[in-house]
């Protein structure tokens, strides 16, 4: 419980949906009531709903917060860790790969500009330098999606099973 309260803090901009009361009708006339409530946003006693946070800075990912049901199997607990798995795997990707095209970009700007007199970097310039990066990166690039479709592969029989557990409940 204490990792999940250290994770919960780590996630900035939670986003969830609201409840709206259902309307209400009468004979003569039709009445509509809505109101908005709040949902917690603890993940402690969220056992539910998946929580959403805003884009990482460099990622540009959304974390998401699974739900732990209160009575959570172990092939849905498998799935679950499974897929946190996959997340943070993609995210640690994207950090690194965002982090290195942010410093590669920003070191062959300032090379043009001192080239150019410091006159701004125009686009076509920066075209260059995006397919040289991109060049450079294509075998990591490879290596990201071949494990990527490994790990989503592999999150389909653990899927298959938490699906039919809760379908024959």
């Amino acid at each position: 419980m204490n990792a999940l309260k250290t994770s919960t803090r780590s996630i900035t901009g939670i986003s969830r949906r609201y409840t709206s009361a259902a309307a209400s009708t009468s004979a003569s006339t039709t009445t509509t009531t809505s109101s908005r409530k709040r949902e917690s946003l603890d993940p402690a006693t969220n056992t539910d709903k998946f929580l959403v946070g805003t884009p990482h800075p460099v990622s540009n990912l959304r974390p998401v917060l699974y739900p732990v049901p209160k009575n959570e199997s172990e092939d849905d607990r498998i799935f679950r860790e499974r897929r946190e798995r996959v997340d943070a795997f993609n995210q640690n990707f994207w950090v690194n790969n965002n982090t290195m095209f942010n410093k590669a970009k920003a070191e062959y700007e300032a090379k043009i500009r001192a080239q150019n007199g410091n006159v701004a970097v125009t686009t076509e310039e920066l075209s260059v330098f995006y397919k040289d990066f991109l060049d450079k990166a294509y075998e990591r690039q490879m290596n990201y999606n071949r494990q990527w479709w490994v790990e989503n592969i592999g999150l389909l029989l653990p899927a298959a099973k938490a699906a039919v557990r809760k379908w024959t409940r």
